[in-house]
């Protein structure tokens, strides 16, 4: 998979930069015995969006940070939660940019109605593309959310059914047809209620068998080249600001210290194996 999207990148001039970064992300291990704190592995990561070894990455990342979140906030772990899929029509790929600028400004009309401001505490939006179905220059841009609410909206006077938030979502994108949305409540305690939020929260960024088609990859590529692709909103912003504040900085320390001290022992991958072998 990696090895198909760089090799799309380099098939043109102007993105070779890219796919040769792709190329090169992970490529070498350096692995630190360490007593204290267990041995830790090194290696350079090239951070491009669609590398699909840093997606990897990018999906274990913001589950880590949920896990954090639910641990430090009781109030997270014992609120109610909704998973909402805002959908329009499909595009043509070389308009992906406009027609994600145009449903991130009806999900700011559909944040501040009044149904939305009463209930809605605060959540995270994915933006998650697909290509479409039957014609393949077409893209299929749509909004994943996790959100949290208060409890009559959740079960109670102020539940809002699928045929409500399809409205909305029609009046806010100010479409002259309803869109496709589904909204799945989240149930169960504690462990069982953590599950379903992480699997939301992973199900955006989940991994893909393929490449998609060069032209139409090359083309989406290049429109969401600047789109922010995760949006924390409301209170759980706020608390991912916090845990920012909270990180280990004894544990880098001590990391820092032991490269210094310690010599590492070496990994290089081999793509004709499919492993990495010791240097």
């Amino acid at each position: 998979m990696a090895n198909e999207k760089a090799d799309h990148f380099l098939s043109c001039a102007s993105t070779m930069h890219d796919g040769l970064r792709i190329q090169k992300c992970a490529m070498q291990l350096r692995v630190y015995p360490d007593r204290a704190y267990g041995t830790f592995t090194d290696t350079w990561y090239c951070k491009h969006r669609h590398c699909p070894i840093c997606q990897w990455r990018k999906r274990l990342k913001w589950r880590s940070r949920m896990h954090q979140l639910l641990d430090s906030t009781p109030e997270a772990l014992s609120g109610k939660w909704v998973a909402l899929t805002l959908t329009l029509r499909n595009c043509h790929v070389s308009d992906l940019k406009d027609t994600i600028n145009e449903m991130n400004g009806a999900f700011r009309r559909l944040s501040n109605r009044a149904f939305w401001k009463a209930n809605v505490l605060g959540g995270i939006k994915f933006v998650e593309i697909d290509q479409g179905a039957s014609d393949f220059q077409s893209a299929h841009p749509h909004f994943h959310c996790l959100i949290q609410v208060r409890p009559s909206m959740h079960q109670g006077n102020n539940y809002v059914t699928e045929e409500r938030w399809a409205e909305e979502w029609q009046g806010c994108l100010k479409a002259h047809f309803i869109p496709r949305v589904r909204a799945r409540r989240l149930t169960g305690k504690d462990d069982e209620l953590r599950h379903k939020i992480l699997k939301c929260v992973s199900y955006p960024m989940k991994p893909r068998l393929h490449a998609p088609h060069r032209g139409w990859f090359l083309s989406m590529a290049e429109q969401i080249k600047d789109v922010n692709l995760i949006q924390p909103f409301g209170q759980i912003r706020g608390w991912f600001s916090d845990l920012k504040h909270q990180e280990d900085c004894e544990l880098k320390r001590h990391r820092n210290d032991v490269r210094l001290e310690q010599k590492p022992t070496t990994f290089q991958w081999e793509a004709f194996q499919g492993s990495y072998q010791k240097d």
